[in-house]
């Protein structure tokens, strides 16, 4: 073998090394991109629970069933987001209604959202029993 073929060998096996070394980089990064987003997204999950978990303890405490969105909205307010997250508490266009949406830190999109209604979160109101269809049409 001559030193021009041990030269060029060893210029092309320098190459694949680096190409596969980098695609290697490349395939670990992603993963670990993907590990941290399910992480974040298990956060998410995790204060979705926490939040419904204290919203039904206050529902099932209170005196009548006449909790508001408003108050459900003041009630997370006082419960922090997990740490990376920012969560967003909105009214519904309904009176009973409530957003949640979260995004991780820094973020503009929104990365879960969820819709949340007191009769939702098993408000104890009981309700008459339902008409009947005589009771309906009018008849005796």
């Amino acid at each position: 073998m001559q030193l021009v073929e041990v030269m060029v060998a060893a210029a092309v096996f320098t190459a694949a090394s680096g190409g596969s070394l980098q695609l290697f980089a490349q395939a670990a990064s992603s993963a670990q991109q993907g590990e941290l987003r399910q992480q974040r997204i298990a956060r998410i999950e995790l204060d979705r629970l926490q939040l419904q978990a204290y919203w039904r303890r206050a529902v099932e405490s209170a005196d009548s069933c006449a909790v508001s969105s408003e108050q459900l909205r003041e009630m997370a307010a006082s419960v922090p987001a997990p740490p990376q997250l920012q969560r967003e508490v909105l009214l519904g266009e309904e009176p009973d209604e409530l957003w949640l949406r979260w995004r991780f830190a820094g973020e503009s999109v929104v990365v879960r959202e969820r819709l949340v209604t007191t009769a939702g979160l098993g408000t104890a109101c009981t309700v008459d029993e339902p008409l009947t269809d005589s009771q309906v049409e009018g008849l005796p």
